[in-house]
C-alpha cells in the first residue's frame, strides 16, 4: 500500500477541501466529480469505485451529483474481500447517462460470492432470469429520491419505497434527542451496586426532584446489549446538585468544558431508547422515569404512555428493520436517521397492547438477574421452594 508523507497527505486533504467540497470524503468523488464534468453531454460516464458512498450519510452530496439530470444505464454491486481488500472488499462498477432521464429504470445486479469465477456464473445467471432471487433489480434516480439521503438502496421493493413517501416521520410526532456527554466516563460512572443506596435515587421524575433529594447518584441509560422492550439498566452517574461536577468538567484550570450536557429539560422523563451503535439489528427499550441518559442510549419521548409504547411497538417491528437497513446500513442509528422512519399503523390500539405485553415480559426476565436493582429472588430458588 502506497503511503503518502505527512506534509504530502496533508496538502491533497486540502486540497479535496478546496477544489471538490461536496466529495471530499474520498478520491474516488473527485474523480466521479471530473469525470461528469468532462463528459459531453449526450456521454457516457463508466466507472468502477469502492461502494460506501451509496448509502453513508456522508457521501449524499455525491449521489445527488449523480442524480442531477443523469440516469444510471447500468450497475454491477460487487462484494468481494479477496480481491480488494483496500476499499473493504466491495466495489460498485456503473455507466452514468449524461443526459438520462432520472424516471428510467436500469437494472442493478448483486454479487456477493467470492472468486471471479463464481461472480461471473452469477452474472450469467442474473442476466438471464431477471429476477430478484437471482439478484437482479431495476430501479431508476426517482426511487432513491423518495428515500431520506437518497441511499442507492435499488434492492428494495416498490411497496417499501412507498412507505417513505406515506404517512407522518417519526420526528413529527415525537422528540428524539441525544443526552448527557460526561467527558470522563471513568470518572463520573458507576455499576449501580458499587455505590452507596443512601446516596442513590431511583425514581426522581424531574431534575427539581432530583435535586431535591441530595441523592448522587442517579439511574444512567448509555445503550448497551442487544435487547428489546426492556433492560440494560445497570449504570448510575454522578449527577448531584443537577450535575455540577460534571457541567464543570475541564474548567477547573481555565479551559473549555469537556462535558456536554444536553437536552436536559428531558432527563428523568420516561423514554424509548436504543442503543446507538449496534452489531446487527437495532433493539428499542422502555425506559421508566428517572433517568439520565448518554449520547449511545439515544432516546425518543412521546407526551404519553400509550404513545410511547405504540412507537416501541412500530421500532420494533420488521417493517422498520428494513426501512433502517436501507437509510442506516453501517448499522450506527442516528437520532437524525430514526427520526426520518415513517410511521407504519403498528402505533394502534393492538400495537400497543403487544408492547405493554412485551415490555412486562422483558422486565420480568431482567428482573430475574441478581444484576438488577429490582431482584428479589432467583427464579430456580423459587421453584425449588414450590413457589
Amino acid at each position: 500500500m502506497l503511503r503518502l508523507p505527512l506534509a504530502t497527505s496533508t496538502f491533497h486533504s486540502q486540497f479535496m477541501k478546496d477544489a471538490y467540497p461536496s466529495v471530499k470524503q474520498d478520491l474516488y468523488g473527485a474523480f466521479v466529480v471530473r469525470g461528469i464534468e468532462l463528459a459531453d453531454r449526450r456521454g457516457l460516464l463508466a466507472i468502477v469505485i469502492g461502494d460506501t458512498w451509496m448509502s453513508i450519510k456522508s457521501f449524499e452530496a455525491l449521489r445527488l451529483r449523480l442524480l442531477d439530470g443523469h440516469a444510471f444505464d447500468s450497475f454491477v454491486h460487487m462484494r468481494d474481500v479477496s480481491n480488494h481488500p483496500d476499499i473493504f472488499g466491495a466495489n460498485a462498477a456503473f455507466v452514468l447517462s449524461m443526459s438520462g432521464d432520472r424516471s428510467k429504470h436500469a437494472p442493478f445486479i448483486r454479487l456477493t460470492p467470492l472468486g471471479q469465477e463464481r461472480k461471473e456464473a452469477d452474472l450469467r445467471v442474473a442476466l438471464a432470469e431477471r429476477t430478484k432471487e437471482s439478484g437482479f433489480h431495476r430501479a431508476s434516480g426517482e426511487d432513491f429520491e423518495a428515500i431520506p439521503g437518497s441511499p442507492i438502496v435499488y434492492w428494495l421493493s416498490e411497496k417499501m419505497r412507498t412507505t417513505f413517501t406515506s404517512g407522518d416521520r417519526l420526528g413529527a410526532v415525537a422528540s428524539l434527542a441525544v443526552g448527557l456527554q460526561t467527558g470522563d466516563n471513568n470518572r463520573f460512572l458507576r455499576q449501580w451496586w458499587e455505590v452507596s443506596q443512601g446516596r442513590s435515587a431511583f425514581a426522581c421524575t424531574s431534575r427539581e426532584e432530583a435535586a431535591a433529594s441530595g441523592a448522587r447518584w442517579f439511574p444512567y441509560n448509555k445503550g448497551g446489549d442487544f435487547r428489546k422492550w426492556y433492560g440494560n439498566q445497570e449504570h448510575v452517574v454522578n449527577w448531584e446538585d443537577d450535575g455540577a461536577e460534571v457541567r464543570v468538567f475541564g474548567t477547573e484550570a481555565g479551559g473549555r468544558p469537556r462535558s456536554r450536557a444536553q437536552n436536559t429539560d428531558t432527563y428523568f422523563s420516561p423514554s424509548v431508547s436504543w442503543s446507538k451503535i449496534s452489531s446487527g439489528a437495532p433493539a428499542f427499550r422502555s425506559y421508566p422515569p428517572g433517568f439520565i441518559y448518554d449520547v449511545a442510549g439515544t432516546s425518543i419521548f412521546a407526551a404519553s404512555s400509550s404513545e410511547r409504547l405504540g412507537l416501541l411497538s412500530f421500532a420494533n417491528s420488521q417493517l422498520a428493520y428494513e426501512q433502517l437497513a436501507a437509510i442506516a446500513p453501517t448499522l450506527n442509528f442516528e437520532v437524525g436517521q430514526v427520526a426520518c422512519l415513517p410511521i407504519a399503523d403498528s402505533t394502534a390500539d393492538r400495537g400497543v397492547a403487544l408492547a405493554a405485553r412485551a415490555v412486562e415480559t422483558a422486565q420480568a426476565d431482567w428482573n430475574s438477574l441478581e444484576t438488577s436493582w429490582d431482584f428479589e429472588r432467583n427464579p430456580l430458588v423459587k421453584i425449588g421452594a414450590g413457589g
